[in-house]
């Protein structure tokens, strides 16, 4: 169980208190035992309004499918879905096709999205995830099959290959012994009846190391598609001092257009030809707030939280009970869309590659939008971080218009208005997401939110030092620090004891054990 907010508090009985607080043995300063612990009230947070993403924002070949995911999660928040099917196409196209948002600049973009899902568990982030992903998994059970095909192909091959060999190797030393060294050369040379070794083609992980990811999109040089349930844990592993090199990875592996090396001493070199990776995950708005606090506070102010463009952090939906059998013909549909765009033939030579440009209309859309998002970004009238996070604007909208261009049209011709015009609602409507996302760490209780998110890892009575040796961001200041635990003592999940002596009084903190996951209460 989570630690306690407004949901969670259940009515407790006098009788059930007596007995918790008897085997907790917390006592005031007199040594009596607390008969009361003070009411749970939640902290509340007021979010700044955010717009939805809605139906009609999606083409009409992904719309039905999406909706239909959506209410059968119960009424799940659209936005998760449409992040995620856009975020996945936009994995298959990768490296295939980019876009060349001026006229005749040769500025080219890749197409390659990261997609971040906020909400609480109850929100359905998961299921909705993977199902708007699932044309993926399907994809790559198909590819699954092949290789296994071609690896039985390839091992007959090889063996005939190996007897070829020895063979060719007897008639070369019949070619020495006779003095004709050319000859045996070119004949120990001669490697076309070597076969190829079948590559199991990739589409989407769940977990692997930089070294590992570097083998994949060698295989997979178009792009692949990172998608982690809890984002948490993959921006915890990040944060690890022997893993700072993958962080310099993944900020270079959102450009989607670079290469990658990794130089060790102990390990063999790894050189990424192609490092192009999206990402999709979801987290709770607890676990990204020392995230957002360290990026304000200049520690993690690296850009890795303005590369989640597409952030949505949606208002809850009212629950409606739904069971039905999923639509068929919806599914398919989308399907087919997936199918179409990994059908694209990748071009190895990047001169080769196919680069689509605006039509004449959406040229002028373009320009007119970008240079109004310039003239905003540095103005006078906006914060650090949200003129951080919109400058990767001007990437994120000719990219969603090659997404929305190639499921609609295929990879050819000239990207219209229509799509234009699309993509710049995403835009505007990320936007209000990113404002609310931000604001989280303005919040005078935000010091409050991450302590009470972790009491359960401090002991059960604890002083000021137990906290300041943690070192949890949002909490390194002593202002800070003094501030949370403020709000949590006028809150309930706290009891402050102050104890009279001859100097400064000692001052002691107790946690209110219906605040506590169920196995520290028991």
């Amino acid at each position: 169980m989570a630690l306690c907010d407004k949901a969670a508090v259940a009515i407790i009985q006098p009788d059930d208190v007596s007995e918790a607080i008897r085997q907790s043995g917390i006592t005031t300063s007199q040594n009596q035992p607390v008969l009361d612990w003070p009411e749970l009230k939640p902290i509340k947070n007021d979010l700044l309004p955010v717009k939805p993403i809605t139906p009609d924002m999606v083409p009409e070949e992904l719309s039905g499918w999406l909706v239909d995911i959506v209410e059968r999660m119960d009424n799940a928040p659209f936005d998760y879905a449409a992040v995620s099917a856009v975020t996945a196409l936009a994995s298959l196209i990768g490296r295939k096709v980019s876009v060349k948002p001026k006229q005749y600049d040769d500025w080219a973009i890749i197409p390659n999205l990261w997609g971040c899902c906020i909400g609480r568990p109850s929100q359905k982030k998961t299921p909705v995830i993977k199902s708007a992903t699932s044309p993926l998994n399907r994809l790559e059970a198909v590819a699954r099959g092949e290789y296994q095909e071609g690896l039985k192909r390839y091992r007959t091959q090889d063996k005939l290959s190996q007897m070829a060999t020895k063979e060719a190797e007897k008639k070369a030393a019949t070619l020495v012994k006779k003095g004709d060294l050319k000859a045996a050369e070119a004949l120990l040379m001669d490697d076309s009846g070597d076969p190829e070794q079948p590559v199991s083609q990739r589409y989407i992980v769940n977990d692997a190391t930089v070294e590992k990811l570097g083998i994949l999109l060698s295989e997979n040089p178009w792009g692949l598609l990172l998608f982690r349930d809890e984002l948490s844990g993959w921006i915890a592993g990040l944060n690890r001092d022997d893993r700072q090199q993958d962080r310099a990875f993944w900020l270079e592996a959102f450009n989607g257009d670079g290469t990658f090396s990794y130089d060790r001493i102990t390990r063999d070199d790894v050189y990424i030809p192609s490092n192009t990776v999206s990402l999709l995950g979801g987290i709770q708005p607890g676990k990204l707030l020392p995230l957002l606090l360290s990026q304000r506070e200049g520690a993690g102010d690296d850009g890795l939280v303005e590369r989640f463009q597409l952030m949505v952090y949606p208002d809850k939906g009212v629950f409606r009970f739904v069971d039905r059998i999923p639509n068929k013909a919806h599914k398919e549909k989308a399907f087919q869309v997936f199918q179409r765009l990994n059908d694209i033939e990748y071009q190895p030579e990047e001169e080769d590659r196919l680069a689509l440009r605006f039509d004449n209309q959406a040229q002028q859309i373009f320009n007119a939008w970008y240079c109004g998002l310039m003239a905003r970004i540095t103005g006078d009238a906006i914060s650090l971080q949200i003129e951080s996070h919109l400058g990767k604007f001007p990437s994120l909208m000719p990219s969603l218009a090659l997404v929305f261009h190639v499921v609609r049209y295929g990879a050819a011709g000239s990207i219209n208005k229509d799509s234009a015009e699309m993509a710049i609602r995403w835009c505007d409507v990320l936007e209000t997401h990113a404002r609310r996302v931000y604001a989280l760490a303005d919040d005078p209780l935000a010091g409050a939110r991450i302590l009470k998110d972790r009491l359960d890892k401090l002991p059960r009575t604890f002083k000021m030092t137990h906290l300041k040796n943690k070192g949890w961001v949002g909490l390194t200041e002593h202002n800070d620090r003094e501030q949370a635990l403020v709000w949590l003592e006028l809150h309930g999940y706290l009891v402050k004891e102050e104890i009279k002596g001859r100097g400064r009084p000692s001052v002691t903190y107790h946690i209110n054990p219906y605040c506590l996951p169920d196995e520290q209460t028991d």
